[in-house]
């Protein structure tokens, strides 16, 4: 009875393992096509963007050249700001690689003590007992138990210390190896820092730059940002883009993990910690025109993360909105992220809910740094608050 049974048993683990094996085949192709097609994706992607660019320098090619200059300064203060960002993580994973060299040097010199001070007691034995005790011991066949156990100990007791040394040869080892490691990450430390110096006094030359610029723009456009005209020309630009993403490079393939947008209905996370400054639906400046997101106040530099995993399809200046990002959620899905100091993602680049994608600034003429946020659907706005907590 017990032979079928173990037959049996055999024939499903083949089945099984056959099984698996077409799984594993299936997944890799599938894997694969799906790579091809992303690749595919990608450059369709990149195109429509790139017509879609152009279409919009076209619509905004009529404005003085003060403002023309804003954008290109804010535009370069973004390219900075992301140099000096990037810095600023390079040089803390670096500073917290030494400080965990540094660690571990100060570990392998406490071993070191320990071992040195085992070894010396060892050796305070070894004189102790003498070679010569062991041979009366050997030439004492009185007692053959007494002797065996002795010589037991003996043996014992010299592999012991034979370990010791050997660990102790080790800590020496480690101890000379750790000392070029801790000055080469020290240096790159300081290089890091050195860079770091270089973008912050960059990044406060062009900033004194914007701020002339600000002050030079003439009357038109100083008055743009405040005026109903302004207000529903800078709408209109960014309806334009937005309608254009929508019926252009929306609703693109999503990877099978990424949990349904829908699905994750007020339980979304804020793109920054700060206090919302108006409410949605409400008349902005007492005009006619009204927010359709949320503006929340936040400190330069800040990461500004993203609500949900998605691609990004839009990453540039737009006048009214300066720096600004918009990531495909799918479902007919959006969420934009506008006035930001730098972008830290490209179009065509995946993302995941709660990766840095910017950093809030005040592009786009804003006075106080900030962040405007949208969410879209099916290229109408809805109110941040109902989706994130």
């Amino acid at each position: 009875m017990k032979r079928p049974a173990a037959l049996s048993i055999r024939m499903k683990l083949c089945r099984a393992v056959v099984l698996a094996s077409l799984l594993a085949v299936q997944f890799v192709s599938t894997a694969v096509a799906d790579g091809e097609a992303s690749k595919q994706q990608l450059r369709e992607l990149n195109q429509k963007i790139g017509n879609l660019k152009k279409s919009i320098s076209k619509q905004q090619s009529e404005r003085s050249k003060t403002a023309k200059a804003l954008q290109s300064i804010e535009k370069d203060i973004g390219v900075t700001a992301a140099k000096l960002h990037h810095a600023k993580q390079k040089s803390q994973q670096q500073q917290q690689q030494l400080n965990e060299l540094e660690a571990r040097q100060r570990q392998l010199r406490s071993q070191q003590e320990s071992q040195k001070a085992l070894i010396a007691e060892h050796v305070r034995s070894a004189y102790a007992l003498g070679k010569e005790s062991q041979l009366k011991m050997l030439l004492n066949q009185e007692n053959p138990e007494e002797l065996s156990r002795t010589l037991t100990y003996f043996d014992y007791f010299n592999r012991a210390r034979s370990v010791e040394l050997h660990k102790y040869r080790d800590t020496l080892q480690e101890l000379d190896d750790i000392k070029p490691a801790i000055a080469a990450e020290a240096a790159a430390l300081a290089d890091s820092r050195r860079e770091l110096e270089q973008q912050q006094h960059a990044l406060v030359e062009q900033k004194q730059r914007r701020a002339k610029a600000l002050a030079g723009i003439d009357t038109e456009i100083a008055n743009s940002s405040s005026s109903l005209s302004g207000l529903d020309k800078q709408r209109k630009d960014l309806e334009s883009v937005l309608q254009a993403v929508e019926r252009e490079v929306t609703n693109i393939a999503m990877p099978a993990n990424y949990k349904p947008f829908k699905a994750l209905r007020g339980k979304m996370p804020w793109p920054i910690n700060g206090k919302p400054l108006n409410r949605y639906g409400a008349a902005r400046h007492g005009s006619s025109v009204t927010w359709q997101g949320i503006q929340i106040s936040g400190n330069e530099g800040d990461a500004v993360k993203a609500i949900h995993n998605g691609r990004v399809v839009f990453a540039d200046w737009l006048r009214g909105a300066g720096l600004l990002i918009i990531v495909d959620h799918g479902g007919d899905y959006l969420s934009l992220y506008a006035h930001n100091q730098s972008l830290l993602r490209a179009e065509g680049d995946w993302v995941r809910g709660g990766e840095g994608i910017a950093t809030v600034g005040n592009s786009g003429g804003q006075r106080q740094a900030g962040l405007y946020f949208e969410i879209r659907y099916k290229g109408r706005p809805t109110d941040p608050r109902s989706w994130c907590r």
